[in-house]
């Protein structure tokens, strides 16, 4: 369960009857015309602050990313110290913090992230200084991202409808995933800058931002959502037959009006 369970409490959907929301509309019918723009500072599992799933450390305008822990909730976790060199490149660097099972290893200690147009475009990855690995980045003509490229010809692939990835095959993932249901929440890595994976080689690798959809699909293994006024998910809920509390992830945010977690 502890191999899976960040990757199944993302990207595990159900597959019941297709039908799209309509963007700022929640299930009590109220609506909101603008969209407030929140940015995901912590993600928690079962809401414990010691089950770190991402504690995201902004600048003051939310424009860049400074540092980034990352972990399946359990206790192991990784950094992501950011360093911002004028808008075309960004240095990731990445370290294990003691007792990291888990998470057995990172695939690269760094990574040189190369912008276009505020974009992705290409990222060198590094272990030891060496370059081992360039992962390549492809787009619509809408500026979305279509495909992935890595470990020598590999890829993951993102179909869209909208603003929302509908069909998708990601690292790991040995089939497409078709997603056909969504709540009218927004997604909450929906305002995070970049698609990005966590580069760890192990028992969690899989997506450290997935900002690939503006509504949250509903999951197979999570039953009950909770948003906040501005429609943002702020707790998925696994409630079991018995409905006893089995397991949530918890979501906290921030503007730049409010800077605090």
């Amino acid at each position: 369960m502890k191999k899976i369970l960040l990757l199944s409490c993302i990207f595990a959907l159900a597959l019941t009857a297709c039908r799209k929301p309509e963007p700022g509309i929640d299930p009590n019918g109220d609506t909101t015309d603008t969209l407030v723009k929140k940015y995901l500072v912590k993600q928690l599992l079962n809401d414990d602050p010691e089950a770190i799933m991402l504690d995201i450390d902004w600048n003051d305008d939310f424009t860049k990313i400074l540092h980034v822990k990352y972990g399946p909730g359990y206790g192991s976790v990784v950094d992501y110290d950011f360093t911002h060199y004028e808008e075309d490149s960004i240095l990731v660097t990445m370290s294990l913090q003691p007792n990291s099972y888990p998470i057995y290893a990172l695939l690269y200690d760094s990574i040189m992230i190369h912008l276009k147009e505020n974009r992705i475009d290409s990222i060198n990855c590094y272990a030891n200084g060496n370059l081992r690995d360039v992962e390549y980045y492809f787009y619509n003509g809408e500026g979305k991202i279509v495909a992935r490229r890595y470990f020598e010809g590999a890829s993951d692939y993102f179909a869209w409808e909208g603003d929302d990835v509908v069909d998708f095959l990601m690292r790991g993932y040995y089939s497409n995933i078709v997603i056909e249901s969504f709540t009218n929440f927004i997604h909450p890595h929906y305002t995070l800058p970049f698609y990005l994976t966590d580069e760890v080689f192990g028992e969690a690798p899989g997506p450290l931002f997935t900002p690939l959809w503006k509504h949250q699909p509903i999951l197979n293994n999570y039953n009950k959502y909770l948003a906040d006024e501005d429609g943002y998910i702020t707790k998925m809920i696994h409630i079991d037959s018995s409905d006893s509390l089995e397991r949530c992830i918890s979501y906290y945010y921030s503007t730049p009006n409010n800077s605090s977690k």
